[in-house]
């Protein structure tokens, strides 16, 4: 199939290293891990370890995301006015002790070992997000899985749910990226051919400012005039 890979490289900074069985990596040690095409790299102050995304077997992103610690401040006092007072005391203890730290894990399988990372620049959801593109790779790498969708395909082509076209057209994005028309260039492309349809066709005078125009316009692109179905006046034919 065509190459899916992103455009610019994608870069996960400061991540720390949990495990790494089978990498050249130490647990605590800082690494940034580097997505570039097919290439992946895991690069710290001291080394620099390239693999392709063809060797990677499976990306899991989870954690709890954001984690509040510290504080614990409880507020007290007699009467109601001393416990609202104490709970108030309490409240911005608690707001400067406590700290917020972002918890997220990174598992990358490989065939010759496991990268584990702890990675808090962003929570688990939002990188899962940010890694979409990588997601889409590995699944198009992945001939089993490709497999496994052709063979959807033609399930539902053998039961009759789709039609040939569709089934065609399934099967053209399994092998390469879909090419998604753009309504905004299609209308422009709509609006210039009719115009070109309409200076083939028989002329007219426009009865604002005289200007020859084609026949049936709805509108003088001079004057702006206009001859739509509720106007007053038309385009005057041009005489033999």
């Amino acid at each position: 199939m065509t190459n899916q890979a992103q455009n610019s490289p994608i870069i996960l900074h400061e991540c720390t290293v949990l495990g790494a069985p089978g990498f050249p990596f130490l647990p605590g040690d800082s690494v940034n891990l580097v997505f570039e095409g097919d290439t992946v790299s895991c690069n710290s102050a001291t080394r620099t370890i390239p693999f392709s995304l063809i060797e990677v077997a499976d990306l899991s992103v989870n954690g709890p995301g954001t984690v509040v610690s510290g504080g614990g401040f409880i507020g007290g006092g007699f009467d109601v006015d001393g416990a609202l007072t104490g709970m108030a005391i309490a409240g911005v203890l608690n707001a400067l002790t406590s700290k917020k730290t972002t918890q997220t894990f990174i598992v990358l399988t490989t065939n010759f070992g496991e990268l584990h990372l702890h990675y808090s620049l962003m929570e688990p959801a939002a990188l899962r997000i940010f890694l979409g593109g990588i997601f889409v790779r590995l699944r198009f790498l992945n001939t089993q899985w490709r497999h496994e969708r052709a063979r959807v395909i033609e399930d539902q082509l053998i039961s009759g749910t789709i039609s040939d076209a569709e089934a065609e057209t399934f099967k053209a994005r399994l092998l390469s990226s879909p090419n998604w028309p753009d309504p905004a260039l299609e209308a422009e492309q709509a609006r210039r051919e009719n115009k070109r349809l309409a200076d083939l066709g028989p002329k007219g005078t426009c009865p604002n400012c005289d200007q020859i125009i084609p026949l049936l316009s709805e509108t003088c692109p001079h004057c702006r005039a206009n001859f739509g179905e509720y106007a007053s006046w038309s385009v005057i034919p041009l005489k033999a």
